[in-house]
């Protein structure tokens, strides 16, 4: 707060004020499964072609970071590359 040079304030005394402020600010998730949309059985996914492939390989950026699934962007393209199949 220094930093930003606003007005130095006091931090709060009352737990219940504490818990409170937390509880705004880190909502609790509930664990377990993501919820699943669901699906009309009818409809069909069309598969995804070599050249959707290819072109979204293209797209991946080396040097930015990994997602979620912490695999780094680079093993992804080489993945893709010395396998396609397996990502079709």
């Amino acid at each position: 707060m220094s930093r930003l040079r606003g007005p130095q304030t006091r931090q709060p005394s009352s737990p219940l004020l504490v818990r409170g402020a937390v509880a705004a600010l880190f909502p609790r998730v509930p664990s377990g499964p993501a919820l699943q949309l669901p699906r009309r059985a009818a409809e069909l996914v069309p598969a995804v072609t070599l050249e959707e492939l290819k072109g979204a390989q293209s797209r991946i950026r080396e040097r930015s970071a990994p997602g979620p699934d912490g695999v780094p962007n680079v093993a992804l393209k080489l993945a893709i590359a010395a396998r396609p199949d397996v990502f079709l």
